[in-house]
């Protein structure tokens, strides 16, 4: 188990220095400080300091970290999360991370002080916490991941096939005669912005569909950022014909710029987006999206979750893919 006599040795600082950095105390340099909570990161300190207390009792009790509550799929993934676990007698503790990866160190200290019996998490976008969740395993911590992985760390996991997904939303849109195709997509070093943006490089490549690098651009999961992206792309002078949005917020940014300059949609521009708002049904027209099944995700989870409690000397860790479902609606015009 890290200590932490181990860190300053590490740092090559005293262990008063250590101490005070870790317990937020002055006298230690901002510097220093940084160099010792990122060592501490790195070594899984912040996890092992608590290890001690994880597997006392079973408290029924499951932490669920999300990277953003506002979007309307975490929403849907909870509640049906909820659905399997109140059925067991066990309540939800809902962290929302808001893709900062300080704040989701802190409330992972938070649910392991809180004693939780297992997280339900989908990581903060950019992964930075790999060896934390690393040492929570490796001391016991049932995790699944849900929506996005976190490579080498031995848990449970539930997504869906994006690579899969975005293939057949660009052939969709190559079968209806559109060779001019934009994308505004996540975050590329989270998982999902990953998967989805080189599966759409992968479809146009083996769609033999030219790849217009100025067209494509990241909205980092914000409706303000996937707005102002959008209004670029569509002031230049040569457009696409067709954009993929590949979240609910890039979908929310690029109608807002659509409507701002007044482009109809699909005779000026089809748009095909990812996750189903309810929005997206009303509006004129309605979208066509790809969508998730958030029910059989949250469903997964929580029974994954529950087998690995339950079960933990025979429970076998799983990597479960489901497939995406493309919805067609009123957002895409055939230029055949």
């Amino acid at each position: 188990m890290v200590s932490i006599k181990d860190i300053a040795k590490s740092v090559g600082v005293s262990t008063a220095t250590v101490s005070k950095a870790l317990n937020h105390k002055n006298g230690v340099s901002q510097a220093v400080r940084n160099e010792i909570m990122e060592k501490a990161k790195e070594m899984g300190y912040v996890v092992n300091g608590l290890a001690r207390g994880m597997k006392i009792s079973k408290t029924f009790t499951v932490g669920v970290l999300v990277s953003d509550i506002k979007n309307p799929f975490f929403s849907e993934v909870i509640s049906a999360m909820e659905r399997v676990l109140y059925a067991k007698k066990y309540n939800l503790m809902i962290c929302n991370v808001g893709e900062n990866p300080q704040k989701e160190v802190e409330y992972l200290e938070l649910l392991v002080s809180k004693k939780v019996d297992g997280l339900i998490v989908a990581p903060a976008a950019e992964g930075q916490n790999l060896s934390i969740y690393r040492n929570m395993v490796r001391h016991g911590m049932k995790i699944v991941l849900f929506d996005r992985l976190i490579d080498s760390v031995n848990c449970d996991s539930v997504v869906i096939d994006n690579r899969a997904s975005i293939y057949e939303v660009t052939k969709y849109l190559k079968d209806r005669g559109h060779k001019k195709i934009g994308s505004i997509y996540g975050i590329e070093r989270s998982y999902t912005g990953h998967e989805r943006l080189n599966g759409f490089k992968e479809a146009m490549q083996e769609l033999n569909l030219e790849y217009h690098k100025e067209w494509v651009r990241s909205g980092f999961f914000r409706e303000e950022d996937s707005y102002k992206q959008s209004l670029d792309i569509l002031a230049k002078s040569s457009k696409p014909t067709a954009i993929i949005a590949m979240n609910n917020f890039s979908t929310l940014g690029l109608m807002r710029a659509v409507k701002e300059l007044e482009i109809k949609v699909p005779d000026d521009l089809s748009i095909i987006g990812f996750d189903d708002a309810e929005w997206m049904k009303v509006c004129s027209p309605s979208i066509t999206t790809v969508i998730q099944p958030a029910d059989a995700i949250g469903m997964t989870a929580a029974t994954l979750l529950l087998d690995a409690i339950e079960n933990e000397s025979s429970h076998i860790p799983q990597h479960i893919v489901l497939k995406a479902k493309l919805i067609e609606r009123e957002s895409v015009k055939s230029l055949i």
